[in-house]
């Protein structure tokens, strides 16, 4: 299985401006750019220097102290393409059974931390873990867990959608994909969805819905410049459908041999780099593209300065 910097009062303003945006696909765009950055929440924190064994190497979910660190966190990201829109995806499902293993929060503390995206015009998608079962774990089915967490959840405003990871599923037939889509609309027809996987074969293959899914890619644990072909090569397989990039993983903060004479730390301003790196190789300059970082803390000695949520 794939696995997967001070906050000023500029920064505060720059937000509160955003309050200006919607969330609608409608916006259109003169050049190749991104329609939506942010984070990936829980965010991780990076292993220490050295690390080769991958199942720690890929580092540990981290849940901010409070709200103004995670918005910091999405500011951060968020202020290195300021004309695009802050999201985040939101996990919402059982982080026990994920890998790494994470903490959940409570259904009070989801609250609290969604009501500052409410404020903030944060979009934010809930994200659900649908899980096969076997004999030592009962299957998690998506649809049960769209109506759970949206139920609970969907009184907030900054929610927009939902999106299914698919590591823990498999692939997303026509069908499924199907059913998952007309369900997250039965609570919102405007909600959107997305799905995220590192292979191109996990995405439905013909099912697009209303011309509003967007399929994410998370690929990792490769040089940068491998990830971005791949990027590429999605987002130009599945034009005109909305893409976006899930990067910045701890994994590939240095190389895989645990050396830092490579990786996304050695660029001056990795999200903007690394982010801006991908653009120039997207055929359809109108397609809707998103960025999602996941790193906001590092774990190196010799990046300790890497902290999104300040």
């Amino acid at each position: 299985m794939k696995f997967k910097i001070l906050f000023t009062a500029a920064i505060v303003v720059g937000i509160t401006m955003l309050s200006a945006f919607v969330f609608d696909s409608r916006i259109s765009q003169n050049k190749t750019t991104y329609r939506w950055t942010g984070a990936w929440m829980p965010m991780r924190i990076s292993a220490a220097d050295g690390v080769t064994a991958l199942d720690t190497k890929i580092g540990h979910f981290t849940h901010l102290d409070k709200k103004q660190s995670y918005l910091n966190a999405v500011s951060n990201i968020h202020k290195k393409f300021p004309t695009s829109q802050p999201w985040v995806t939101w996990t919402v499902s059982d982080l026990a059974r994920a890998i790494p293993v994470g903490q959940n929060l409570s259904d009070a503390q989801h609250d609290q931390y969604l009501s500052a995206m409410d404020e903030h015009k944060v979009a934010v998608f809930l994200e659900v873990f649908p899980i096969k079962g076997d004999k030592a774990n009962s299957a998690v089915d998506a649809v049960a867990e769209i109506d759970k967490w949206l139920r609970k959840l969907k009184h907030h405003t900054s929610i927009v959608g939902v999106g299914v990871e698919l590591e823990y599923f498999g692939k997303a037939t026509d069908s499924l994909a199907a059913v998952w889509d007309r369900r997250i609309k039965q609570h919102n027809p405007k909600y959107r969805m997305f799905l995220r996987h590192y292979s191109k074969d996990f995405m439905p293959p013909t099912y697009r819905g209303a011309g509003d899914l967007i399929f994410v890619c998370d690929a990792s644990e490769a040089s940068i410049a491998d990830l971005n072909n791949g990027f590429a090569n999605w987002a130009n397989h599945f034009a005109p459908t909305a893409c976006a990039f899930q990067i910045g993983y701890p994994a590939d903060e240095d190389g895989m041999d645990g050396s830092n004479k490579t990786g996304w730390w050695r660029l001056k301003d990795p999200v903007r780099d690394w982010g801006s790196a991908i653009l120039p190789l997207i055929k359809d300059e109108k397609q809707e593209l998103g960025l999602i970082w996941v790193t906001a803390k590092s774990g190196k000695s010799y990046h300790k300065d890497w902290d999104l949520t300040k």
